[in-house]
This record gives structure tokens, C-alpha cells and sequence, in this order.
């Protein structure tokens, strides 16, 4: 009893003792505080901090499976993005990928260097695979920049060498491609000068021009424009249905297209990665350029369709067997007649006497806003080429915004004809006829 009455008086004591500041622990090999409170630091102590462990920066943010793989397996885009510009912006070709990816494997973070930067501050490299899985890495000042703080890092001044389209000012329209062959058409221009030029709005006919001051002028806006900036919110920013191509055609047949889509350059270069959309500055006048003058648009005078243009010609040659090795491949046609919605696939000799047919048509010489129910005719020759004919109501489009007048009987001899092809494709008498018109 007076053993327990001890330990209660000794417990009281260091209770009172710990209020006033002079704490004695009760438990062995424990260090008092300090009479003023404070609790030392172990620099105060003497004993030292946790040093940094110096590592590769692949390792360091848990790329060493990336670092084995891309010469193999090499990304199939590289992007930069930077908080002042606000864009991201890719390239294709696999040398700068390379030069990136080795500049990063010999980089070291050296050190801790505080708190991360804000977003608007950092410049971020994003590598695209080609399943579409990405690598990111930010800096800033610098430092390698992480959700956890900033670090220091040495090495990998190549980096920071590599051009992207926006943030140099070492790109031009033609090198956003990332193909040799539109590289060479460009550089090549003056010796190999397209023929042609050709503007198709929304995939319709294509509106072409053979004057070399038509020519020269697209081209040299096309060469001339600068890049601004990537949109990287197409579908916000940008009116995905309207499209506009520029095809520049050589004399030996071989051609180049340019598309935009609204007012942006569209370009694919690489497939997995798809279109990469860029707003150019020196370009407004491109839109508006008449490639064919008004004195020099084909005023019909009536006549065959034919006479409308060359390619309908050549492909009614190619029917009746005109044209020496080049044939009616096949014919593809589309339709709503009487409200019936259908499609025609034509082979052989009723393919070739449907071109026939429909090439005989003849209209006046007045333009008409047409209405009605729509019929596309696709013609395909045995090279690949030939015509697409737009039918509306009894009118035919000859080019974007000009509509002939269709001889009304031959138009409704033309939906008979394909009303019967519908019930069977191969009814060769249902073409041996004549139209009325």
C-alpha cells in the first residue's frame, strides 16, 4: 500500500513538474524538451537531412519500358505545348522523334527544386503512339515540373532544339506534310509548273483553271502564308462541314491537294494521328481568287451534255469505243425517283450503253435554280478517271452554282431507264431505246 501511494505521489509530481516547463520523462532513454519548448530540428541536433538520390530522368517518371522500345516501337508524333501560346503542336518526321526521345533518356534529375510550376508557365512534350497512348513530360525554367514539386535536371539540351510548326518559324505549308514528294513539288515549281489549277468546294465538281497567272498566284499565296497557330478545338472553332480543295495538276498527270476545312489548312500526315488543323495568316485572298475569270466560263449554247465539259465528253468516246485501250469500267448510280430512294452498280455493255444514253441528253443554254429530286451519276473509266454527273429535278450541274435546263422528256426517259434497272441490273433492252428529247 504505501509502495502504490509512492508511485501516485511520484505520477503527481512529474504531472506538475510538465505544466512548469521542466518535464522529467517517466520512460527511459527518451530526450527532455528544452525548457523553452521549441523541439529541435535534426540541423540543430547536428544529425542531417535525407539526401537526393540523383537519377536518370526516364526512370525518374517510370519510363524505362519506353526508353527500351522506341527505336522499335517509335512514336508516330511528337507535340509540344506551351502555357504562353496555348496549342499544341505536332510533328511527324521520325528524326525529330528520335532526337527527342534520346535527349530526354540522357537527362538526369539532379535535385529538388521547390513547389511546381503553374500550368501557364510549363512547356509540355507529349509522344503518340500509333494505338493512340501518350507520354507526357512538362518543364519549367528548366526543371522538370511534376504534380509533387520541380525538379532540377542536366542534360538533354537537344530538346530544346527541335522546331515545331507555330513555335518556329521554320515551317512553310508545304512542310506541315511531312512528305518528300509535296517537299519536292514545291521546291521544284519553277523547273515542273502545274498545268492547272483546280478549286472543289464540299466535294463537288471541281472548278479548273489552265492559266499560268491563275496558277502562279494560288500557288505563291499557298507558299506565302504563315503559320499562326494549331486549332486544337476543331469542332468548337472551325466549320467541319464546309471543306475546299486546291488540286495542282503537272503535265504529266501527277497532283498535289491542298484542303482546307472552314478557314483552317487541314492536313493528315500521319493516319493513326489524324488531321491536324492550322489557321494561316497572308491566305484571305486564296478563298475569293476566281480561278475561272467570268470571261472565260463556258456560256452553253444547248446541245449535248457533252458540250458541258471535257470529261463527260471523253467518257461518252469511251462508250461507244472512241478511245483506243480506255473503256466504260463501270457505272454507279444513285437515286430518289418518285420519292423511291436507290442505287444502280452497272458492268459492261450496260454500263457503257448507260453512258451513252445519258450523254445524249440535251439542255438549253439558260442557267435555273433547280429543284426536285436529286440523281448522281458516277462514271468510272478503265484508268480510274471520268465523270460524276449531278442531276437535279430535269437540271444538270455543270459546276458549283451553274444548273442546265434538261430536256424534260429525256429526263423522264432517264428515271424510266433507271426504274427498270432497279428490278434488274443486267436488262440490257431497257436501254436500246431512244430518249424523246
Amino acid at each position: 500500500m504505501k509502495k502504490l501511494l509512492a508511485a501516485l505521489l511520484a505520477l503527481a509530481a512529474a504531472i506538475v513538474l510538465a505544466g512548469c516547463g521542466h518535464f522529467v520523462p517517466i520512460m527511459p532513454g527518451t530526450d527532455p524538451v528544452p525548457e523553452d519548448g521549441e523541439i529541435q530540428t535534426p540541423a540543430d541536433s547536428g544529425e542531417q537531412e535525407d539526401v537526393f538520390e540523383q537519377q536518370p530522368l526516364m526512370s525518374f517518371i517510370g519510363w524505362n519500358d519506353f526508353a527500351q522500345t522506341y527505336y522499335d516501337e517509335t512514336p508516330v508524333a511528337l507535340s509540344i505545348w506551351t502555357g504562353e501560346r496555348g496549342f499544341s503542336s505536332p510533328v511527324f518526321d521520325r528524326a525529330s522523334i528520335i532526337a527527342a526521345c534520346d535527349a530526354l533518356r540522357s537527362m538526369t534529375v539532379i535535385d529538388r527544386a521547390g513547389d511546381a510550376a503553374p500550368l501557364q508557365e510549363q512547356t509540355v512534350f507529349t509522344f503518340t503512339m500509333a494505338d493512340g497512348d501518350e507520354y507526357s513530360v512538362g518543364f519549367s525554367g528548366g526543371h522538370l515540373s511534376m504534380y509533387a514539386g520541380s525538379y532540377a535536371v542536366s542534360g538533354g539540351e537537344g530538346l530544346w532544339n527541335i522546331p515545331f510548326p507555330g513555335y518556329s518559324g521554320d515551317f512553310d505549308v508545304f512542310d506541315l506534310y511531312f512528305d518528300e514528294n509535296i517537299r519536292a513539288f514545291a521546291d521544284n515549281y519553277g523547273a515542273d509548273t502545274p498545268v492547272s489549277v483546280g478549286r472543289r468546294s464540299n466535294g463537288g465538281a471541281t472548278l479548273t483553271s489552265k492559266d499560268p497567272e491563275v496558277v502562279s498566284r494560288a500557288f505563291s499565296l499557298l507558299a506565302g502564308a504563315r503559320i499562326a497557330r494549331v486549332e486544337n478545338n476543331p469542332d468548337q472553332n472551325i466549320d467541319l462541314t464546309q471543306t475546299t480543295d486546291y488540286v495542282f495538276t503537272l503535265s504529266d498527270g501527277t497532283y498535289y491537294t491542298f484542303s482546307f476545312t472552314g478557314a483552317c489548312l487541314a492536313v493528315t500526315a500521319n493516319s493513326d494521328y489524324g488531321p491536324v488543323y492550322y489557321w494561316l495568316e497572308g491566305i484571305d485572298e486564296l478563298p475569293g481568287m476566281t480561278i475561272l475569270p467570268e470571261s472565260t466560263i463556258p456560256v452553253f449554247e444547248g446541245g449535248a451534255l457533252t458540250d458541258l465539259r471535257e470529261d463527260i465528253a471523253i467518257a461518252q468516246q469511251a462508250a461507244f469505243g472512241e478511245l483506243d485501250g480506255l473503256t466504260v469500267a463501270g457505272v454507279f448510280v444513285d437515286y430518289t425517283i418518285n420519292g423511291q430512294s436507290g442505287y444502280l452498280t452497272l458492268s459492261g455493255d450496260t454500263a457503257a450503253m448507260f453512258v451513252q444514253r445519258v450523254t445524249a441528253i440535251t439542255a438549253s443554254g439558260e442557267t435555273v435554280e433547280p429543284s426536285g429530286e436529286a440523281i448522281t451519276v458516277s462514271v468510272t473509266l478503265s484508268d480510274g478517271s471520268g465523270p460524276i454527273l449531278y442531276f437535279t429535278g430535269d437540271a444538270i450541274q455543270q459546276m458549283v452554282g451553274l444548273n442546265y435546263p434538261c430536256d424534260s422528256g429525256a429526263m423522264a426517259d432517264l428515271r424510266s431507264v433507271i426504274l427498270t434497272l432497279s428490278q434488274d441490273e443486267n436488262n440490257v433492252s431497257a436501254l436500246t431505246g431512244e430518249f424523246t428529247g
